[in-house]
């Protein structure tokens, strides 16, 4: 945030509110994302209202989180409302698919997700204390510094992530390599 907006009357105060706010918004993100693969496994099933009544009623459940959480936390209430209606508008479609098909088959995805979400986890703790490190030997007076900030310690902790991957044998840090070699090869 410091990067792209600190300028003019956008200082230091309104990066750590908007930071906060994303902070709040991010583990929503994955649920994002679930909620629109799972509503499509709704539609291969030639079912559109089962995804629409829990989209529906996880929408209401949005708003009265927003209006209860946005007085107390402003900015970071309204992150924390949408990740909370998305959590359950995920949870919701697994449970409603998982009636209608026998088996989700995610026993792969499972296995994954045991070993990414640790390296996440990891990769973002370094991140933190990389940029610590970096705020207080270099801090962010000028745009190189500010870039730095940034791209230091997200490459590194992006590094370390998929390292742990690679290591994991997760099919999909395998077949980024395999990509890349292929097209340095054309």
């Amino acid at each position: 945030m410091r990067l792209i907006f600190e300028r003019g009357k956008f200082g230091p105060d309104a990066t750590q509110r908007v930071a906060v706010a994303l902070q709040c918004l991010a583990p929503g993100l994955l649920m994002f994302s679930m909620n629109n693969i799972l509503a499509r496994g709704f539609y291969a099933l030639n079912d559109i209202k089962t995804p629409m009544k829990i989209s529906v009623f996880c929408l209401a459940l949005n708003l009265a989180f927003s209006i209860w959480l946005v007085q107390p936390y402003r900015e970071a209430g309204l992150g924390v409302a949408n990740t909370l209606s998305a959590s359950l508008n995920a949870a919701l479609l697994t449970y409603a698919l998982r009636r209608k098909l026998s088996r989700l088959g995610l026993a792969t995805l499972q296995k994954t997700m045991l070993v990414l979400l640790p390296a996440a986890a990891l990769a973002g703790t370094l991140a933190w204390f990389l940029g610590v490190a970096w705020e207080k030997n270099l801090g962010h007076a000028t745009l190189g510094l500010k870039i730095g900030a940034f791209f230091v310690p997200a490459g590194i902790a992006g590094l370390l992530y998929y390292v742990v991957a690679w290591y994991a044998n997760i099919p999909a840090a395998r077949e980024t390599v395999e990509l890349a070699l292929r097209r340095l090869r054309k």
